[in-house]
């Protein structure tokens, strides 16, 4: 629980570039109209800033983290951090302009294209900082996985929430569906570097498991009454259930003895 700030962080950023991306391809598809996307790209850069604010708060000493700059190219945390300020950049100035329309509108949104895809490399960035040879229980292609889920699981309830409907909430079910299926191998191979540790995990998992069983409810219920408030409740309890897992994750912090 110690590292909360990190918990919101890393959902709250994932989830707003995932909904960035879809609310993009929604656009482009013709699933959104313009100004609807547009209010949902500039609140997907405020989520995402939010998200960056609360990070903050896990350095000890922010005016360091400068330091972490010298080492883009060699350290996953250099690159996230770059990334991060690139794609809220790009994104902000793009989803400003668009949102004020005052001209220049295809020129904002080659930027928005371009921050989606400053975007995407953050999030297969974010994974590798992960991929400690000290800590075993974050080691393995899951933990890769089930971070790339988040933006689909989040990002889709939120491109769902403003206004991509169709794509967002099919995008986001699926990716449940998938981390449903990838689930048992998931909690083998972290029974098998530590029980203890896992067992330790079970509620936060398991409460995980249920709010996204209920978000799939929710996509079912907006399916059968196209009901607005439906989708918001979706949106929220998947958000929950991926902060909830991400607390989970955390705690599987150890180091070997």
């Amino acid at each position: 629980m110690h590292e909360l700030p990190l918990v919101f962080f890393t959902v709250f950023t994932q989830s707003a570039v995932g909904a960035f991306v879809l609310l993009m391809i929604g656009g482009m598809l013709g699933h959104i109209d313009a100004r609807r996307q547009t209010i949902g790209l500039f609140a997907m850069m405020c989520l995402f800033g939010l998200g960056v604010i609360t990070g903050i708060f896990h350095v000890g000493q922010p005016l360091r983290a400068m330091n972490m700059l010298f080492r883009i190219g060699y350290s996953p945390m250099s690159n996230e951090i770059v990334l991060s300020a690139l794609f809220g950049a790009l994104g902000g100035l793009s989803t400003f302009g668009l949102l004020l329309n005052r001209g220049a509108i295809a020129l904002f949104k080659a930027l928005a294209w371009l921050a989606a895809v400053v975007g995407i490399v953050f999030l297969l960035a974010i994974p590798q900082i992960y991929q400690l040879p000290t800590v075993a229980t974050w080691r393995s292609s899951y933990t890769t996985v089930m971070m790339v889920l988040t933006p689909l699981i989040g990002g889709g309830a939120l491109a769902a929430l403003f206004g991509a409907r169709r794509l967002g909430l099919l995008v986001s079910v699926l990716a449940i569906l998938a981390s449903f299926c990838l689930r048992p191998g998931y909690m083998l191979t972290l029974m098998n570097v530590d029980v203890a540790l896992t067992a330790a995990q079970n509620s936060w998992f398991t409460a995980q498991a249920v709010l996204l069983a209920a978000g799939v409810v929710g996509a079912i219920g907006y399916a059968r009454f196209k009901s607005g408030y439906t989708v918001f409740m979706m949106a929220t309890v998947v958000l929950v259930a991926e902060l909830t897992g991400r607390i989970a994750f955390y705690n599987l912090w150890t180091l070997p003895m």
